[in-house]
């Protein structure tokens, strides 16, 4: 749908500027295709809009059969800020387009590490959906962004070193 619309508005602007005297404000309206190019799908879509949308305006200004009404440095200025608005707004949108996705890839991230975790009662392994078992560090680092350094708490100390001494003494 969204191509078609991008495509029937490049058409319509196309023939509308090719019919209106050159001094008149006519490329602006690509603009409308850059944004419902937005949505489209493939990630080459819409610089391959901007980039159609940007020839036709160059081409607008050979072909427009219209007498000059304005100066020509005016067309040409004209024309070159619908190209800079075009081109602004692709990068915009496209870097708005990725910080959809870097989110949406947080968020499946986020879910992921909110539901339950299937974890090794006795050696402390997580299961993952592959039905593989991974040390919980590893897991963790894998699927967050924690990273790990290691201690001993004061419980832990002392039965390492009660153990410690019990081996030391039957030897």
């Amino acid at each position: 749908m969204a191509w078609a619309l991008s495509f029937l508005i490049i058409g319509a602007t196309f023939y509308v500027d090719l019919h209106l005297p050159l001094g008149v404000a006519c490329a602006i309206p690509y603009i409308l295709a850059v944004l419902f190019a937005s949505f489209l799908q493939p990630v080459w879509a819409m610089p391959g809009i901007v980039l159609v949308s940007s020839i036709l305006t160059i081409i607008g200004i050979f072909y427009s059969p219209q007498p000059l009404v304005v100066p020509l440095w005016k067309v040409i200025t004209n024309r070159a800020l619908a190209l800079f608005a075009m081109w602004i707004i692709a990068i915009l949108l496209y870097h708005r387009n990725a910080l959809i996705a870097r989110r949406e890839e947080a968020m499946t991230r986020i879910q992921l590490l909110e539901g339950l975790l299937p974890i090794c009662a006795e050696c402390k392994k997580i299961r993952d959906q592959a039905d593989t078992w991974h040390q919980l560090e590893a897991y963790l680092t894998a699927h967050s962004n924690v990273t790990f350094t290691h201690g001993i708490c004061p419980q832990c100390e002392k039965r390492a070193m009660a153990k410690f001494k019990r081996e030391q003494g039957t030897q």
